[in-house]
């Protein structure tokens, strides 16, 4: 959170810094109501009970308020300066989503996102570079044409249904390579089986209804 507020005011004058704190059980909430006392551009979001990760990340996509819209993860494996990148590509777009560069995951987690990216190109006709990076710009009227709740997903399958469905929806989306670092920060939950298989599920559920067949 420090960091965001440290490094985003280098590249916009009104900025606002939101938290979401998805039913943690450990300080995160509080520590997060503290710097948002302190700091009026800090505004946290609590779940009162775990929504997952797309239930978080959608959170604060609706609550922003800014012409633009970023989000990023805080486990600490991009750096915020690197936002430049995509605001030097946002010009004649209607997003700009990153791509992790030589990314620093295990080879496990290396091999699923790789099947993972292959499926959704196949069911889906056309994919994403990294559809899972969570390094993502968008222009707040994105959600204002195609609203989240066309998005179903509350799981791992949040982010690409988002993406798929904006696709769909004409929405113009540029991709950008950007550094990526080891995890300093949180546990890595995506490669655990009921994620998988939550995802997998959330995945055929959207492929059978784009063909109009019952779920």
């Amino acid at each position: 959170m420090r960091d965001a507020l440290a490094v985003l005011p280098r590249f916009a004058d009104d900025i606002e810094v939101t938290v979401i704190d998805d039913g943690s059980t450990d300080r995160t909430g509080a520590i997060a109501d503290d710097l948002a006392a302190s700091d009026p551009r800090v505004h946290v979001v609590h779940h009162g009970t775990r929504r997952g990760y797309g239930g978080a990340v959608r959170s604060g996509l609706l609550s922003a308020t800014k012409q633009f819209i970023f989000f990023t993860d805080g486990d600490r494996q991009f750096e915020l300066t690197d936002i430049g990148r995509l605001i030097a590509a946002i010009d004649g777009v209607d997003a700009v989503i990153g791509y992790r560069l030589k990314r620093q995951d295990p080879a496990r987690a290396r091999f699923v996102a790789f099947v993972y990216n292959n499926v959704i190109r196949a069911l889906f006709f056309g994919g994403f570079r990294d559809v899972d990076c969570a390094f993502k710009l968008f222009r707040r009227e994105v959600f204002e044409r195609v609203p989240l709740g066309l998005v179903r997903s509350n799981g791992a399958f949040f982010s690409a249904e988002t993406l798929i469905t904006l696709r769909r929806a004409g929405i113009r989306i540029r991709e950008v390579g950007v550094p990526h670092f080891p995890r300093t920060a949180g546990k890595a939950k995506g490669q655990q089986p009921k994620v998988i298989i939550r995802a997998i599920r959330d995945l055929l559920r959207l492929r059978l209804r784009l063909w109009g067949l019952p779920l």
